[in-house]
């Protein structure tokens, strides 16, 4: 059994959710409660195993949040829930810790898979998310799909220019703090693109999240 604790400041959509998720047999809601500051106070002595967390909440936001329940038990498992997709929010959320990220449109049944994996300790990033990122930034793969769980092997200066890549940095910016070609940054950029198995830099930073490697 799975015990989650939700905090949202929507009371009627958090109600709904722990409806449907004492549905599941394998999931148990111990608690609710409708802000961060709340929140601080009475999970750390329940220890629920995870945390459904809405982003965007008033006052101390679920990022905040979830950084701030870490201090205190840093093996809890926190799934953060918002209507934003900007990959800014998602890296703020991975960077504060959680393990998980759904958005509120999602199907409600994606919610108790992010529960399952990330309990498991796996990472996982909802599917409305991905999709809207390689909608927007369209385009074909550049490699083979790698398989489920696989974890390219890195140079070092591959690394550095992926974690470039993540803070936003343009082509230009990543070879002057590197001190290296315009070139050899396409060039890195490519090789980590089909390392990866994606389709382009969202992917990419998408797919090291999830991985674990930012």
């Amino acid at each position: 059994m799975i015990s989650v604790y939700i905090v949202d400041d929507h009371k009627i959509l958090a109600q709904a959710l722990l409806d449907f998720l004492n549905t599941n047999p394998l999931i148990e809601c111990v608690g609710m409660e409708h802000s961060g500051e709340k929140a601080l106070e009475k999970i750390p002595p329940l220890k629920p195993d995870v945390v459904l967390m809405d982003i965007g909440m008033p006052g101390m936001n679920g990022v905040e949040c979830c950084k701030e329940l870490l201090k205190i038990d840093d093996q809890l498992k926190v799934v953060g829930l918002s209507t934003h997709l900007e990959i800014s929010v998602v890296k703020s959320l991975f960077k504060a810790g959680a393990k998980g990220y759904v958005s509120k449109a999602a199907d409600l049944r994606e919610i108790p898979v992010a529960i399952e994996k990330v309990s498991q300790g796996e990472r996982y990033i909802g599917e409305i998310i991905r999709q809207e990122f390689m909608a927007e930034m369209g385009g074909e793969h550049t490699g083979r799909e790698k398989p489920k769980g696989y974890i390219p092997n890195l140079t070092q200066r591959e690394k550095e220019v992926l974690e470039l890549i993540a803070e936003e940095c343009t082509t230009e910016e990543i070879g002057k703090k590197l001190f290296i070609s315009v070139n050899t940054v396409q060039t890195h950029r490519k090789n980590l693109i089909s390392k990866f198995g994606v389709r382009n830099s969202v992917g990419l930073v998408l797919k090291a999240l999830e991985l674990e490697l930012l």
